[in-house]
């Protein structure tokens, strides 16, 4: 099997939601949304308005989020454990350090070096824009959330997605959610994560966020099977791309 076969953007996510788009009428977020577990919604997300598919929307960190790993270098365990001390040479030259915290306190994403940037951009893997929510899409196949960013064993990829939709949406006053789109039973690792995020029993990807955040955070995380959407809308079994997924739509 060809790699662009099993890889999930290609083979599930820019084909379901890009037929949804065309074809799932103005009302299908609110009907995707229902099918999702885990998120208890009552409101609607109002018509669907665009989406980000292909490319991919990119969101940097937060200014408060790359200012509490620069102040908390000592605390920050990179992936790989012998980087440590290229992580201790990039934040020495304390001035500069302080002159890159005054800007970030200040909300100043732009005047910030490369080298003190400890955590880049994140990729929607589909952002869908409704009047009145954003909708995050984490698709999954043969592939799961990671669990580490290069100098942060602990800021996981659901942390780090669900605190940029947040940003997105509150730049336009929308309610907002991260949906996890998934073929096979979800990995140990991230069923914890998904668990821990709800019940607010784990909250290390977000420890410059207020207790209240989390909080809130905690009743927007949503899952679903790619089996569950394609029984919802038989028709995208006739797409070519998922002509491969099960029939068990749980």
């Amino acid at each position: 099997m060809s790699l662009s076969a099993t890889n999930s953007r290609t083979s599930r996510v820019q084909p379901v939601f890009g037929w949804l788009a065309k074809h799932g009428g103005d009302d299908w977020p609110d009907q995707f949304l229902r099918l999702a577990s885990g998120i208890d919604r009552t409101d609607s997300c109002g018509k669907y308005k665009a989406i980000w598919l292909d490319p991919e929307r990119e969101v940097p960190a937060s200014s408060t989020r790359l200012a509490w790993m620069l102040r908390n270098v000592p605390r920050l365990a990179p992936v790989d454990g012998r980087r440590w001390q290229e992580l201790q040479k990039r934040t020495q030259d304390g001035k500069k350090v302080q002159e890159a915290l005054a800007e970030l306190d200040r909300g100043n994403l732009k005047r910030l070096s490369r080298g003190l940037c400890l955590e880049g951009k994140t990729h929607a893997d589909c952002l869908i824009e409704c009047e009145r929510a954003l909708i995050w899409i984490e698709g999954k196949r043969f592939d799961w959330l990671s669990p580490s960013v290069t100098w942060d064993v602990s800021r996981d990829q659901l942390a780090r997605n669900l605190e940029a939709v947040w940003i997105l949406a509150a730049a336009e006053k929308k309610d907002y959610c991260l949906i996890i789109c998934h073929e096979h039973p979800l990995k140990h690792h991230e069923q914890a994560l998904v668990t821990g995020y709800r019940n607010c029993t784990w909250d290390a990807g977000w420890p410059h966020l207020p207790a209240e955040q989390r909080k809130q955070f905690s009743k927007r995380i949503g899952t679903v099977t790619w089996q569950k959407i394609a029984a919802e809308w038989p028709s995208l079994r006739d797409l070519p791309k998922l002509s491969d997924l099960t029939c068990p739509t749980v």
